[in-house]
């Protein structure tokens, strides 16, 4: 485990995990071992993709079926 700044730890190099330190952490104690925490990062990278997609495909669908400008109302001429 690497102290990055006070507060935050890089415990997995390889993964790129980021979490809080563990010693300030007194009420709810956390310990997940290597193959859980691996298993939560692959999970949470999977979820970001889905929704990256999910995002572009609505958002193109929405404007390919609309009138209004791609990037909002046109400035008033006034």
């Amino acid at each position: 485990m690497k102290q990055i700044r006070q507060g935050v730890v890089l415990r997995r190099e390889d993964l790129h995990v980021f979490e809080v330190d563990p010693t300030l952490m007194t009420r709810v104690l956390q310990d997940v071992n290597d193959v859980d925490q691996a298993r939560i990062v692959r999970n949470r990278w999977e979820y970001l993709d889905w929704m990256h997609r999910h995002f572009a495909h609505k958002t193109i669908l929405l404007s390919a079926v609309t009138d209004a400008p791609p990037h909002g109302p046109e400035p008033s001429s006034h």
